[in-house]
């Protein structure tokens, strides 16, 4: 066995840099990303979440006239789920301005006030939500897609000085809702992805679209002949995607490539690649 350690990715080591990068960019007050097309954040034209779900009484052509509304969101989507595919969840790991918002500001948080989520069941929960997200408007019992959207919520709060309407939302129920939801599952998380692990839908597909590949592509990966079970990375993962058995393994599920068991991992047992012949 070598004892040469791999050096972490380049994508690995400025990862905090261009989760910064991406949040300046997209989350008021610049929001560069959205004045390509005339919007101010995800809601309208860039809404990754309402075109996708069939509502009771919506006619077909209705339906398709819906990602026509939202062609920036359904790119985005797709494009998404493409790279996942290939590369791995490098959009809600380094790109994605709500999920990459939230981990920056929970690191703001003394570690004795952040809370420890990982006994629960992440993949049940997330897709038991993404299956009440998808079949409540179908059955005409109301949306998700608006009144709880972390991709809407989070701009608003970062808009909140900037704006009375953003100030606004979150003195009604839903916007107080959604603000809990924010703090409980973001920002006083432990890794400040609870909120992208459990509830957001988008994040759920990708999970799914990245188990696909999992065998064949790039993915993270525990070196067993490396590996010493010392359980730092298990501790280490924002989306307790490690779980210690008889040696760590990751549930590519929950799995998104930040790196950060590949920096704590003292013996160079976990890597970004191709699984071994």
């Amino acid at each position: 066995m070598s004892t040469e350690q791999p050096r972490p990715s380049f994508l690995t080591r400025h990862r905090t840099a261009i989760l910064v990068t991406a949040a300046v960019l997209s989350l008021p007050p610049l929001a560069a990303l959205f004045q390509l097309t005339g919007d101010r954040d995800f809601c309208g034209t860039w809404c990754p979440r309402m075109f996708f779900v069939w509502r009771q009484g919506t006619t077909l052509s209705a339906f398709f006239a819906g990602w026509g509304r939202a062609f920036a969101g359904v790119l985005l989507v797709v494009g998404v789920l493409a790279t996942t595919l290939w590369l791995g969840r490098f959009w809600c790991s380094h790109l994605c301005p709500v999920g990459g918002g939230l981990e920056l500001g929970s690191r703001l948080v003394p570690r004795r006030l952040r809370v420890d989520l990982s006994r629960i069941p992440a993949a049940p929960f997330r897709y038991g939500f993404l299956l009440v997200f998808m079949v409540v408007p179908a059955l005409g019992l109301g949306s998700l897609c608006c009144n709880y959207c972390n991709f809407a919520a989070l701009p608003r709060l970062v808009g909140a000085p900037f704006s009375q309407a953003d100030l606004s939302y979150f003195l009604r129920v839903q916007g107080g809702i959604n603000l809990g939801l924010l703090v409980g599952l973001g920002l006083l998380a432990k890794g400040g992805r609870a909120y992208c692990n459990l509830l957001c839908p988008i994040g759920a597909l990708d999970a799914l679209v990245s188990r696909l590949g999992q065998r064949s592509r790039r993915r993270m990966r525990i070196d067993p002949d490396r590996c010493v079970d010392c359980g730092d990375c298990v501790g280490a993962c924002p989306t307790w995607a490690i779980a210690a058995h008889s040696k760590p393994a990751i549930d590519q599920l929950s799995c998104m490539p930040c790196g950060l068991c590949e920096k704590v991992c003292q013996v160079g047992a976990i890597s970004y690649g191709k699984p071994n012949p």
